[in-house]
């Protein structure tokens, strides 16, 4: 069974070449200390994007089991902010530019989620700024790979702007959505997109139990290609926290391995 999984391994990393003609290999070149600063940005960006995503998650599904969402006809998403000890999730209504709390879910690192239906408070201002990057961001930032789209608002790398991951979501239980994700940066102070990056080039979707794979046997990697920048970005760390399972990327830089939030890119010239 193992040298079967090894030989379905091998097709997965290099089946697409296959029908290609051979190139001289290149010779390795090291990180260079921009190309590191840049990955543990990646990295660092795809578990905050995971860890935020998850939470989001669960907490849209206690809201819905202590709510109608008929009754709140005005509501327009949810963001995710740091409290204290960890993250806040909280679901909003709009009226004009009137915005009031729904709900707040609040997580704690050692206890249960605090579920908070109709808490009198207002949002920060804070909160407003992340939540209208949201709703312009998923007015700009959607691809046409999925019907249905998550949101989390990260902050930029300059201190004036959010960026919002615009999420393709799909409710196949055994898919992974590689493509259609994108990064829009909203301005903080006037709430308008300036920019729009998609994070693929396809609608790729891989299926970690594919059809015609052997009783017991379990895919231990996934293999994508990336076209999009010569390095992983931060959908590759947050897709491998999220289902658990390894990937390599392979960009024109290189062969790159995600693993457990973490990118290292290989050296294939060194011998097995």
């Amino acid at each position: 069974m193992k040298r079967i999984m090894t030989l379905l391994m091998l097709a997965m990393l290099f089946g697409c070449n296959a029908t290609t003609p051979q190139k001289q290999q290149k010779p390795f070149v090291p990180l260079s200390a921009e190309e590191s600063a840049d990955i543990d940005r990646v990295e660092a960006n795809g578990r905050e994007l995971y860890e935020r995503d998850i939470r989001a998650a669960e907490a849209s599904d206690l809201v819905l089991s202590r709510i109608y969402p008929a009754d709140y006809p005005k509501f327009v998403g949810w963001v995710t902010h740091p409290n204290a000890q960890d993250y806040t999730v909280s679901f909003y209504e709009k009226d004009g530019e009137n915005v009031t709390v729904i709900a707040d879910v609040i997580y704690d690192q050692n206890q249960t989620p605090d579920v908070q239906i109709g808490p009198e408070r207002a949002p920060s201002a804070t909160e407003v700024s992340m939540l209208k990057a949201r709703i312009a961001a998923l007015e700009k930032g959607v691809s046409s790979c999925s019907q249905n789209f998550n949101t989390v608002v990260l902050p930029g790398r300059s201190e004036d702007k959010w960026d919002v991951f615009v999420l393709a979501a799909t409710t196949h239980p055994t898919a992974v959505q590689v493509g259609g994700h994108s990064k829009v940066s909203v301005s903080k102070t006037t709430g308008e997109v300036t920019e729009v990056i998609p994070l693929s080039k396809s609608c790729l979707s891989l299926d970690k139990y594919p059809d015609g794979m052997p009783e017991g046997a379990s895919i231990k990697m996934l293999t994508v290609s990336h076209i999009v920048s010569p390095h992983p970005v931060e959908i590759h760390p947050y897709l491998n926290m999220l289902h658990g399972i390894p990937f390599a990327v392979l960009t024109e830089r290189g062969v790159w391995i995600v693993k457990e939030g973490n990118i290292e890119i290989m050296d294939t010239t060194k011998s097995k």
